[in-house]
C-alpha cells in the first residue's frame, strides 16, 4: 500500500488542483501576479506529487526589419532589454518556488514556443497563468490557453 501524500494546505491555489499526479511539469511565467499564482500552484503540486519542475518564460524576439533605406533599427539593444527581463521573472519565479525547478527561456509565440518546449523536455502537462480577475484587466489581455490546447500534445492546466 503506497503511503498517502501530505495534505495540501487550505487556500484558493490548492482548491483549483487536479486529482490527477504528473512526472513533469512546465510551468509559463509571465511576471504577473497570476504568473506567481500558477507557479505557486505548480509549486503546491510538485510537494504533493513529487513533480518536477521546469518554469519558462516565453521571450519574442525582435526581428530586423528590411527598410528600403539602410537605417540602424537597434533591435539588438531592445532583445537584450527583453532578454534581461526575461531573467529577472525567472529570478522572481526561483524565489517562489520551494521545490527544486529547472529554468529556462523559450524564445517565439507562446503557443508555438509551450508546446514545443513541452515536448522538448518530455512534459506531462502545461500551467498557464490563470486569466485576470478585474474585469477591466480581462476585456484587454489575451489569453493564449485555447491556442496552446490547440497546439500541444499534452494536458494545459490553468488555476482559477
Amino acid at each position: 500500500m503506497q503511503p498517502r501524500p501530505p495534505p495540501i494546505p487550505p487556500g484558493p491555489a490548492a482548491d483549483t488542483l487536479p486529482v490527477m499526479a504528473y512526472r513533469h511539469l512546465l510551468v509559463a511565467y509571465d511576471g504577473t501576479s497570476e504568473g506567481d499564482e500558477a507557479v505557486v500552484a505548480a509549486d503546491l503540486l510538485a510537494h504533493r506529487y513529487q513533480t518536477r519542475l521546469t518554469i519558462v518564460v516565453v521571450v519574442l524576439l525582435e526581428q530586423p526589419m528590411r527598410w528600403v533605406m539602410r537605417w540602424p533599427r537597434l533591435t539588438s539593444v531592445w532583445n537584450d532589454v527583453l532578454l534581461d527581463r526575461a531573467r529577472a521573472d525567472l529570478e522572481r519565479a526561483a524565489r517562489l518556488v520551494e521545490a527544486p525547478a529547472e529554468l529556462t527561456v523559450l524564445f517565439g509565440p507562446w503557443h508555438r514556443a509551450l508546446a514545443d518546449g513541452a515536448k522538448e523536455f518530455d512534459c506531462d502537462a502545461i500551467m498557464l497563468p490563470p486569466r485576470p480577475r478585474r474585469r477591466l484587466a480581462r476585456v484587454f489581455s489575451r489569453d493564449p490557453a485555447a491556442a496552446v490546447r490547440r497546439r500541444a500534445s499534452c494536458e494545459v492546466l490553468q488555476p482559477r
